[in-house]
This record gives structure tokens, C-alpha cells and sequence, in this order.
């Protein structure tokens, strides 16, 4: 089967996402855009767009591609905006002094409403070592811009005109489950908080919190946990419920996996399937056993099943294929 090709772009920041991808799919073999459509969650055409065109693809299609390729989501996500920026426009403003208690970088979107207080904490994140991707005073605009930039977490304030932040969380976290989002408020209650996890969101903030709250609040919903005042903790079951929830979040590839272990097939027919190493599909595997502390073959596919997370097989049965 035929390489596909790199493109030729001119050198900077689009050819640095370009040398970055080439790189991903030879690492994984070089599949075939067929191949890759098997792997689910991207097209044919879109493969090959996105990998021999000379044209910067959309996010949507880079993403379905960098994950069908097994790439590093987070990383591709900051080659695609940088590449995106225009020729000339600094990455960030600089900063003087870093804030105490920052954490591991992540990409930032900021809403808020009051432009003071939306620069304070922009400024704040930076000094972090945040990278702040987008900013927004409303909640219609946080949903579009949220889905066009893909960040890691959006800070979110609550109380806008218009679409609430809770409301504008739920849009976006349907659209997009991997984005985690923090509601900052002035009146951070036990109802709202409750009423905000229910929508989807990771963490709830009161605007009394200062920088070192938010920046463990941002590490904490990373890490997949849920973050919420410390007199509420303990107030709804659903913060139980979001904290179990949280640790078996799965990835896309994961699901992959489940589904080929739900129709039945051995370890090293997952492995063909899906083009994929047998040491790196047991590694998948080892990590959902992990996350839903189900270590039999029979058992993870009726967890999945019920949870709806994969699809049976007519036929598939009870297989329980070879590698545990």
C-alpha cells in the first residue's frame, strides 16, 4: 500500500504541524486512508485531505485524523493554533512574575462578562503558564468559540445575559465531552453547584477565589476529578456520582477497543483491525481495566453494553477471546 505523500508548505508554523503529523502516521505504520476509515470517526477523503493537502484542514477533521492515528490530541491541538495564527501576531502577551502554584500548561478559554475582571484572570493564567486560546462575554459566543478552538478547560462565568453559563457548559460539553469546563460565580450555592455538575461540568468556583484556587480548580478537573467549594463537597450525591464518573472517562481509541472486544475478537484480531500493535492494544486494554476495575473479558463487554458504550454484535456472543 502506497505512503501518502507530506504536502509542501512554506516553512513556519503550518510545515511544524505538517513535519509533526508525517511523523505520527509513519509511527503508526503508514495505514492506508481505507485503514484509517476503518478505524472509525473520519472519512476517506477526509484522511487523505488532511494528510496530503497543502491547505490548513479544520480542527474537526485534524482531530478525527490525529486520533485514528493514535497522536497526541493535546499536542496537535497547540500546532494547529499556532499554525492558524496570523503571520505576526505574538503566541502570548509576556508576563513579569509567575503565580505561585502553577501547574502543568493547559489551554485556556476565558468567559466573562465584566472586562476587568476577565483581563485580571487572563493575565493571572498567563503568569501560570497557561496559554489562553480565546476569551468571550457571553454565552453563545464561549459555545462556538469553545468547539472552534478546542481548549482543555473553559473558565466560565455564570451569571451573563442571555444564555447562562451552565447552559452555555451543557452545549459544550455535549458537542465536545473531552472539554472540561469550570463555572465561576458570585453565588456559589449547594443548588447551583448541584445544577451545574448535573449539566456536565467538572468544577464550580466562587469569584472570591483567588489565583492559586483557580489554578488548583484547573488542575484538578484535568486530571479528570471534580472541583467544587469545600462547604459543598459533601452536600449532593451526583458529586459522588461525577467523581466515579470522572475516573472512567474513556478515550476514543479505548472505545475502539471495546467495541472489537464486544464483537468477539482476540487480542491480536484487535490488533489487525484496528493497526495496532499487540503490546499497545493490551495496553488499552490494561488501562479500561483500570478505569472500570473489571478485570474479565466477559465482564468489561456487559459493562460496556449496559452503559451504552459500544454496540452488540449480532453474533458476537459471549465471545471471550484470546489475552485475558
Amino acid at each position: 500500500m502506497a505512503v501518502v505523500g507530506k504536502p509542501e508548505v512554506p516553512s513556519g508554523a503550518h510545515r511544524r504541524l505538517v513535519d509533526a503529523l508525517h511523523e505520527v502516521y509513519l509511527r503508526a505504520g503508514a495505514p492506508g486512508v481505507r485503514v484509517l476509515a476503518q478505524r472509525g470517526g473520519v472519512s476517506r477523503d477526509t484522511a487523505h485531505r488532511v494528510l496530503a493537502s497543502a491547505a490548513l484542514p479544520t480542527w474537526p477533521a485534524l482531530e478525527a485524523v490525529v486520533t485514528a492515528l493514535d497522536g497526541d490530541i493535546g499536542r496537535f491541538r497547540t500546532l494547529w493554533a499556532e499554525a492558524r495564527r496570523p503571520e505576526g501576531t505574538p503566541a502570548a502577551e509576556p508576563v513579569a512574575e509567575p503565580v505561585a502554584g502553577a501547574v502543568s500548561p493547559v489551554r485556556l478559554v476565558v468567559v466573562e462578562d465584566h472586562p476587568l475582571y476577565r483581563e485580571a484572570i487572563v493575565q493571572a493564567m498567563r503568569a501560570a503558564g497557561h496559554t489562553i486560546v480565546g476569551t468571550s462575554s457571553s454565552g453563545e459566543e464561549a459555545v462556538s468559540l469553545a468547539l472552534d478552538t478546542r481548549p482543555d478547560v473553559v473558565l466560565m462565568d455564570h451569571g451573563m445575559r442571555g444564555m447562562t453559563g451552565i447552559d452555555a457548559a451543557a452545549r459544550i460539553r455535549s458537542a465536545d465531552p473531552a472539554i472540561r469546563v469550570l463555572i465561576v460565580t458570585a453565588w456559589a450555592t449547594a443548588e447551583l453547584t448541584v445544577e451545574a455538575l448535573r449539566a456536565g461540568v467538572q468544577g464550580v468556583l466562587s469569584k472570591d477565589a483567588d489565583a492559586a484556587e483557580i489554578l488548583r480548580a484547573i488542575a484538578t478537573v484535568t486530571r479528570g476529578e471534580v472541583a467544587v467549594p469545600a462547604e459543598f463537597a459533601a452536600v449532593p450525591s451526583i458529586v459522588a456520582e461525577r467523581r466515579a464518573a470522572g475516573s472512567q472517562q474513556f478515550s476514543p481509541q479505548e472505545l475502539r477497543v471495546l467495541q472489537a472486544v464486544a464483537d468477539g475478537l482476540t487480542d491480536e484480531e484487535i490488533s489487525d483491525r484496528l493497526a495496532l500493535s499487540l503490546r499497545t492494544v493490551r495496553h488499552y486494554l490494561e488501562r479500561i481495566r483500570d478505569k472500570t476495575g473489571e478485570r474479565r473479558r466477559a465482564g468489561l463487554v456487559r459493562l460496556a453494553v449496559e452503559r451504552g458504550l459500544v454496540t452488540p454484535r449480532p453474533g458476537a456472543g459471549g465471545s471471550v477471546g484470546a489475552g485475558g
